[in-house]
């Protein structure tokens, strides 16, 4: 009779991986300053704050994606883009009590068509990709959060549902199977509320030896573990008008479809500025 091998044990598939909320940074987290690295200027969104400690709470990492073409085009140094991220992750914990597992950031200018000339800028999903890796996280019951359909499009690539702002960044309104948003909403509180109701979050186990609560329910700490943000993330690795509404059904096909954004700022994007993601 042959001897019946046991397979080996991965250790990092023992470990249960968080659902997360990756969220763009310029027009939905913080308001668009165009090429901005000076703290002093940054203004979160309204009600970004309030949306962020409710996902937290839920359970969910909390990851910034973000398109930083400015640092491709001389517009600001790295240096002063890391002081900028230092920045805002300490303002979301002073004013949230909110841990931003990370902050990834694509470094790259767009094609003068405004197509991605790499696997990290958005539309592509990259970035999502990395800190999913990075962070240990399941793109399958995670979600992207942006004020523009190249943010849904990355979500929808990297196997995540997508929610749109629909604050008046979106101007092409190019659909696609790719391009449709589980969910089209006034802000990122509203957001995390459609996530949160949408979503079903499977504790996390406790591990061995580890007390409170009672058996088989983790602590609250468990249920929502703090992140230990990084350094810079993301920097390393790596049409006409015609505005309405989203068709807000899902499609479920996974084709390629062509990006709506056609550049940054100047470059006919469909952002108002050059340097938001």
């Amino acid at each position: 009779m042959l001897a019946t091998r046991m397979p080996e044990t991965n250790p990092h598939a023992l470990r249960a991986r968080r659902p997360a909320v990756f969220i763009d940074k310029d027009g939905t987290l913080v308001e668009d300053v165009p090429y901005n690295v000076d703290p002093a200027l940054v203004r979160f969104a309204p009600h970004a704050l309030a949306g962020l400690a409710l996902l937290a709470r839920a359970g969910f990492a909390l990851v910034v994606v973000t398109n930083q073409p400015g640092l491709a085009l001389g517009r600001f140094s790295s240096d002063a883009f890391e002081q900028l991220r230092r920045a805002l992750v300490r303002r979301v914990f002073d004013e949230a009590g909110v841990v931003l597992c990370g902050v990834h950031a694509c470094p790259h200018a767009p094609h003068a068509s405004g197509r991605p000339v790499c696997a990290c800028r958005k539309p592509m999903p990259g970035l999502l990709r990395e800190a999913a890796l990075e962070h240990e996280l399941d793109l399958t019951r995670s979600w992207m959060v942006g004020d523009i359909l190249d943010d849904v499009e990355a979500g929808r690539r990297a196997g995540c549902r997508s929610v749109l702002l629909d604050v008046g960044n979106e101007t092409l309104w190019e659909h696609g199977p790719l391009r449709e948003p589980q969910h089209c909403v006034g802000d990122l509180l509203e957001a995390a509320h459609r996530i949160v109701e949408s979503s079903v979050l499977l504790p996390l186990p406790l591990p061995r030896g580890e007390g409170g609560g009672q058996r088989g329910r983790p602590s609250p700490a468990m249920r929502a573990p703090a992140c230990k943000p990084g350094p810079l993330d993301g920097l390393a690795a790596c049409g006409s008008k015609a505005p309405s509404r989203p068709q807000l059904s899902p499609q479920r096909g996974e084709g390629a479809i062509p990006s709506s954004r056609t550049g940054e700022g100047a470059m006919h994007s469909s952002r108002t500025t050059e340097a938001t993601a």
